[in-house]
């Protein structure tokens, strides 16, 4: 994945079981790591980096740093 197909995104999120009740930037991170198991915290951060709309949601959160996207990560994976 070298960018979001927000179409694609659309459609994963209407077929999610947000259980965890995750916010869109959470399932945005799933979105992606689903697209690509083998994903690292830095290619993620990079694909963030590169859409104006993810660019905003890291600003948001003050995201700059590959630890960061590694917390979210983290707490996706073991809520």
């Amino acid at each position: 994945m070298t960018q979001i197909d927000w179409e694609q995104f659309k459609k994963f999120k209407l077929k999610y079981s947000n259980r965890k009740g995750f916010d869109n930037f959470q399932l945005l991170l799933e979105y992606i790591r689903s697209v690509d198991k083998l994903i690292s915290p830095d290619d993620i951060l990079e694909i963030l980096r590169e859409d104006v709309l993810s660019q905003q949601m890291l600003e948001k959160r003050e995201i700059t740093e590959v630890a960061q996207i590694e917390e979210y990560l983290y707490t996706i994976l073991h809520g």
